[in-house]
């Protein structure tokens, strides 16, 4: 008896390990496409839907929308079932927001600001590795990196995911301070690879 109890509880956290692996791995698959759509095109600028004509910051979206005009930026938006794709250009740089009406956290994402080819030295490519890793510890910004065979380069993204509600006090200088700490973490990343390069070209 004791035998099929450790069965039954051995199967159990397989089949359980396997549908969370397999939900992992399916939002994994979705952020990458996602990446590499803003890589291969401005194509959501066929898509991009009318916005509402009255904005009263009822729902996430249009809150976004109007805290975004706030501080001088142009969204464009894209609807895809529940979701909204908000894309903007803040300070020359391209931003994108995932948020749902249904949910009060919005995620941004600074996509694609580094490039490295597949085909990098080795060290190049664990450097980028390190300092990632490093970042990560230190920003409250997440940075990822994904690679995108079809152009044989690895992109480095970053991303947030916040509460954004109308409760927040000064909201439209809330998102300016998210913003800026992912100019912060991109300086970071950028100015820690090319120590890696003065330490290698010292070494030689």
């Amino acid at each position: 008896m004791v035998h099929i109890i450790i069965w039954v509880i051995i199967l159990g956290v397989y089949y359980f390990y396997h549908v969370y692996k397999a939900s992992v791995e399916e939002k994994e698959a979705e952020e990458d496409r996602f990446f590499e759509e803003l890589k291969n095109g401005d194509s959501h600028n066929e898509i991009v839907t009318e916005e509402p004509a009255y904005l009263d910051e009822k729902t996430t979206t249009e809150l976004v929308l109007c805290t975004l005009r706030k501080i001088g930026c142009e969204p464009e938006t894209e609807e895809q079932g529940d979701l909204w794709r908000v894309y903007f250009t803040y300070q020359g740089e391209k931003f994108a927001i995932e948020c749902n009406d249904s949910c009060r956290f919005i995620v941004i994402y600074d996509t694609w600001w580094y490039q490295m080819s597949v085909y990098s030295d080795v060290e190049d490519i664990a450097n980028l590795h390190k300092v990632i890793n490093l970042a990560n510890q230190q920003a409250s910004v997440t940075v990822i990196h994904t690679v995108n065979q079809e152009i044989e380069e690895i992109g480095v993204h970053s991303r947030r995911n916040i509460l954004f509600i109308p409760q927040i006090p000064e909201i439209d200088q809330y998102l300016v301070s998210v913003l800026n700490e992912f100019f912060k973490v991109q300086r970071y990343v950028v100015t820690e690879l090319e120590k890696c390069k003065v330490r290698e070209e010292q070494s030689i």
